[in-house]
């Protein structure tokens, strides 16, 4: 997302992804191509400018955290939903580096899994409006707890598609695509 502002946490003289201003927070973590939340590790940065980029793809990090902060402001200041739960009790949590080679992101009902991409022509999937879709599927989860098949799965598919882009819209105005 180029130079972004974002909400960090300083821990023992580091930083790391995480927004306590929203909610209870915005958390990112590092699954490192692992595919279990056990193994996740937090992204550190010494001086809180996250210029993390490198052959890893860690700017995912940062593309993710960005787009997660302004998934919660897009559902709370346009439609007063707090959080994917809309009463702010449950932490918008995305897994970036999910796995190897995983050209995919989903909502597993509790926390977003952003894959890095497919190793040739498409990079990590953290961009504005997948992250914005994934998180979508649980605000669906938690306001129409629509069954994932049939007509209210693609009710399901597409309300995340219609707010994924519309909070890149509202995030990046003219630049949006």
């Amino acid at each position: 997302h180029g130079l972004r502002p974002i909400i960090t946490d300083s821990v023992g003289g580091q930083f790391r992804l995480y927004d306590e201003t929203r909610g209870p927070g915005i958390h990112t973590l590092n699954l490192a191509t692992n595919e279990s939340i056990y193994e996740a590790e937090e992204f550190y940065d010494e001086d809180n400018f996250w210029n993390n980029v490198n052959d890893e793809q860690d700017e995912a990090a940062t593309d993710a955290h960005f787009s997660a902060e302004m998934t919660y402001d897009f559902y709370h200041e346009h439609l007063g939903h707090s959080s994917v739960d809309g009463e702010d009790d449950l932490q918008m949590l995305s897994l970036v580096h999910y796995g190897e080679n995983v050209l995919n992101a989903f909502w597993n009902g509790s926390w977003c899994t952003l894959g890095d991409g497919n190793g040739f022509d498409v990079t990590a999937l953290t961009s504005l409006d997948v992250v914005g879709h994934e998180f979508t599927h649980g605000v669906t989860d938690y306001t129409a707890d629509l069954r994932y098949r049939n007509e209210s799965g693609a009710l399901n598919e597409s309300f995340s598609d219609i707010f994924g882009t519309a909070i890149e819209f509202w995030a990046e105005g003219d630049s949006a695509d």
